[in-house]
């Protein structure tokens, strides 16, 4: 595989980069799975997920591949050009609702917008025949219940002009409110923060001011506009609220992966699989990107397997623990798939 990207390895020339040594993995809620290609053959396996630790149950499936290859597990890691990964850790997170408490700080007058949503929200993406049943439906849960949303005074027009200036003190007095009533990270979510982020961005230097880094009670705080500065509020402050409920789970388990893989001689940047279908550098992917891609990933990775079945159609399902999904695929006169960076179609050799 060929790929073109001057992040993949240390001291590696800008340019195309061919990848020859892979090893692939998908965390999932019951077993890791496992596929590498090293020096021109190919294996897979599989091991328990290990929750406590993923990755234990990480490290299992790696040497499960090596012991079929006949490869010292160490050697194999050791000398592989990239480690690709996805999960579902973002999904079985949200479906669990095992994120932290968090607190929204929005514009005064507009607490109650992430609870009104939006009218298509009832319906997008459904067939016909369930649309019909949206009287009938109830919303989730939200991940923040309206007690820990609090409002501040202050005003940016659509030009990015402040109408209203942010009182400082006020932003104090709310966070303070919020840690009281037990919140352990923040989202601060203003009116027209994508064309001017600066009361966002003064809204973080009060509680970092409050909650200096050096103190244990210090807290995480995501900034909508930093997160998704696109205009309408809903999608950007749920965006933003989904990042955050994620982001302590997925950085802690994933930082342990890393520091894993180079304890074991492993010298790239451990690449994490996005819900596009693309992968990006640890270091530079947000925990919303991860949300759905470990069934995108299945999906990427079905056309392959005609090449070993010899069938012209194939099926990917990927379990995410009952049910499944499954997408059909077809090579019958296609061409070649995209390329991206860090993915790619296993080859059967």
């Amino acid at each position: 595989m060929t790929v073109t990207d001057d992040r993949i390895g240390a001291g590696a020339e800008q340019g195309r980069v061919t990848l020859e040594n892979t090893i692939s993995i998908d965390i999932g809620g019951t077993f890791t799975d496992c596929f590498v290609s090293y020096e021109g053959r190919s294996g897979s396996g599989k091991a328990p997920t290990t929750r406590h630790r993923l990755a234990v149950g990480f490290n299992q499936a790696i040497a499960d591949c090596a012991r079929k290859l006949d490869v010292d597990p160490d050697e194999l890691v050791r000398n592989t050009d990239i480690v690709r990964y996805a999960t579902t850790l973002a999904m079985n997170a949200l479906i669990e609702r095992k994120g932290p408490r968090l607190g929204l700080v929005t514009s005064a007058g507009f607490e109650d917008t992430i609870f009104i949503g939006r009218g298509a929200q009832w319906h997008d993406g459904l067939p016909v025949e369930r649309k019909r049943l949206t009287a009938r439906g109830q919303r989730p849960e939200p991940l923040i219940p309206r007690h820990m949303v609090v409002g501040v005074s202050e005003r940016i027009d659509d030009e990015g002009k402040v109408v209203i200036p942010l009182d400082r003190d006020e932003v104090r007095l709310r966070v303070r409110e919020l840690v009281d009533r037990g919140a352990m990270g923040f989202v601060v979510a203003l009116m027209q923060s994508q064309r001017n982020p600066s009361h966002e961005q003064l809204v973080r230097d009060v509680i970092i001011e409050e909650f200096p880094d050096v103190y244990l009670g210090s807290q995480p705080i995501l900034l909508s506009s930093e997160v998704l500065p696109k205009q309408n509020e809903y999608q950007r402050d749920m965006t933003a609220i989904l990042a955050a409920y994620l982001h302590r789970t997925m950085a802690e388990e994933l930082t342990e992966l890393g520091v894993s893989l180079h304890e074991r001689g492993y010298r790239r940047p451990l690449f994490i699989v996005n819900a596009q279908g693309g992968a990006n550098p640890l270091h530079r992917t947000s925990a919303v990107e991860t949300y759905n891609a470990g069934p995108v990933a299945g999906v990427i990775g079905g056309p392959g397997s005609p090449t070993c079945t010899g069938s012209r159609t194939s099926s990917s399902p990927t379990w995410v623990g009952p049910p499944s999904t499954s997408a059909p695929s077809s090579r019958s006169g296609a061409g070649p798939t995209p390329s991206r960076v860090g993915t790619s179609t296993p080859t059967c050799r």
